[in-house]
């Protein structure tokens, strides 16, 4: 007789993939995979890119409909990072409900090269270990001999040893809508530090707090977002900045990120017809933005 097909159904293959990268956050190590969770259901590929792409330059997207899930993988950690720590709890744009936004372990993930403590071949998780230098206290890379052994350690290891003590420290992952601004309209070679100069003056910014979003190209796509420490410093940028006619004649456009959720919202409670092409379906927010604020 036939043998018979022992493969896994597609079904089966993807409960294996949401167990695998299932894993508890503390265990995942941060890397440019990321899995999302919580979306909505019909979600496609191609509205993944759209969304998704906004944040940072995407090298894959698995869609996990089964689980209304997808992970990501993106072309830098740094770019991973930022979502994780930003989007988290939060909607994209794009996104009518909040998602769920962690790391994916990676597809080789098995005994981590890490360093630790001291000097022994243990993987932990705070230096190189076996075969890539010592730990927090010894040999190379640890953080006391700072780079190429020198005193006084890194400045990045400082700053990240300091992180949860400075003003806003605290913040990571878990900003407020309300302090969260979003900036549409920027110039393409708008930089994280072109932000940071032209939002800080309204209020504090808490670390990693400003990120201009990037084309394939490395140059900005036009959005930008910022947190503040407070809302009233967040509602002040706004309030100056949104409309700013720049030298090219194009406007700059500013709001806050739960006012996008409440237009979301108010798209969604009133049933917003799905079949629009894309420029209708941007004239009818805009529309309906305006009626908001109004």
């Amino acid at each position: 007789p036939a043998r018979a097909d022992l493969r896994p159904t597609l079904g089966v293959q993807q409960r294996l993939i949401r167990n695998r990268d299932a894993l508890p956050a503390a265990m995942v190590e941060a890397n440019e995979r990321v899995i999302v969770s919580g979306l909505s259901a019909g979600m496609t590929n191609t509205t993944l890119k759209d969304v998704f792409g906004a944040y940072g330059t995407l090298k894959d997207v698995k869609n996990l409909a089964g689980s209304k899930s997808c992970i990501l993988v993106f072309e830098s950690l740094e770019e991973a990072k930022w979502v994780v720590e930003n989007l988290d709890g939060n909607m994209p744009e794009g996104i009518s409900d909040p998602v769920n936004v962690k790391f994916a372990p990676k597809h080789n993930a098995g005994a981590a090269p890490g360093g630790g403590w001291n000097k022994d071949k243990r993987s932990t998780p705070y230096g190189p270990g076996a075969g890539g230098g010592g730990g927090w206290n010894a040999g190379p890379g640890s953080w006391a001999a700072g780079q190429h052994g020198s005193t006084g350690g890194s400045i990045q290891g400082l700053k990240r040893a300091m992180q949860a003590a400075l003003p806003g420290g605290a913040m990571k992952g878990h900003v407020a809508d309300e302090c969260q601004v979003y900036i549409k309209g920027l110039p393409t070679d708008t930089t994280n530090a072109d932000l940071y100069d032209i939002f800080s003056p309204f209020g504090a910014i808490p670390p990693k707090g400003v990120k201009a979003m990037q084309n394939h190209d490395g140059n900005c796509n036009g959005v930008g977002w910022v947190d503040f420490i407070q809302a009233a410093c967040a509602a002040t940028a706004v309030n100056t900045l949104n409309g700013t006619v720049m030298v090219d004649g194009t406007t700059l456009r500013c709001h806050l990120k739960s006012e996008m959720k409440q237009w979301d919202k108010d798209k969604k409670d009133k049933h917003w017809p799905v079949n629009l092409s894309p420029l209708e379906g941007k004239v009818a927010y805009v529309v309906a933005a305006a009626a908001v604020v109004a």
